[in-house]
């Protein structure tokens, strides 16, 4: 089940906002506990469980590389995994979708505000499986890629970019850390080389540090299906206050 903001309702909110001009990148820097209280007062902007009310935030969550999002009150658990995988504590992967049509895409889009101006912050999140050979961070599939940049141009232009690359747990820590930082890198070159509508692409990796789902079964045993599922390039679009 996914969760999704109706595309022109959250830009109808946000065009009732104050100004703000896009921030440079990379993204803001963290704070310094990767999960805080939101300040008093916060506004209500969105309406996450589609009853017609925009919803209150009650904390904020570091998901690292300066990108800190704030959190709803009542969000529980707007995307779900693959069947047989179960989502770690605090997941990026359970907050709320908008409705962008990603066909012929294999991704999916998070959607959240940003914890110090409340920017929009949208991020594509692709298997690395559909992009990559294993081990390997040369594009096999360029046309997703291509597709990806068609649809942020004519839905999310103008935005802050940042490709975040991450891999599974296994193999040597340094190894992955590399490979999800060459693989972020050729995501960034490949979007700024194809007429990608930004202030700015950034890259970064993550190696294993950030994973989205359990990788590990009750009895101790591997899963497969989560490890496939940690495996991917995220895509953070921030977008100036309208």
């Amino acid at each position: 089940m996914r969760r999704l903001l109706p595309l022109a309702a959250l830009f109808a909110l946000a065009a009732c906002s104050t100004g703000h001009t896009a921030l440079p990148l990379p993204l803001p820097p963290p704070p310094s506990s990767a999960a805080t209280s939101a300040s008093a007062g916060t506004p209500a902007l969105d309406d996450y469980n589609d009853d017609g009310t925009p919803d209150p935030l009650c904390s904020t969550q570091d998901f690292g590389g300066g990108l800190v999002l704030k959190i709803p009150c009542s969000i529980g658990t707007a995307h779900e995994p693959e069947e047989g995988t179960t989502l770690v504590k605090d997941s990026l992967y359970r907050l709320p979708g908008v409705d962008i049509d990603l066909t012929g895409i294999s991704a999916e889009m998070i959607f959240a505000r940003a914890a110090d101006t409340d920017e929009r912050v949208f991020v594509l999140i692709f298997n690395s499986d559909n992009l990559f050979a294993t081990g390997h961070a040369e594009l096999n599939a360029p046309d997703q890629m291509d597709r990806a940049v068609a649809v942020l141009n004519a839905k999310l232009p103008g935005g802050a970019v940042q490709v975040r690359g991450h891999t599974d747990a296994t193999g040597n820590a340094a190894g992955n850390q590399t490979l999800s930082v060459q693989r972020a890198t050729t995501v960034q070159h490949y979007l700024t080389a194809h007429g990608l509508k930004a202030t700015g692409v950034d890259a970064i990796g993550f190696g294993r540090t950030r994973p989205l789902v359990e990788e590990t079964n009750p009895d101790g045993s591997a899963n497969l299906k989560g490890r496939a599922f940690n495996r991917r390039v995220e895509i953070a679009v921030r977008l100036p206050r309208a």
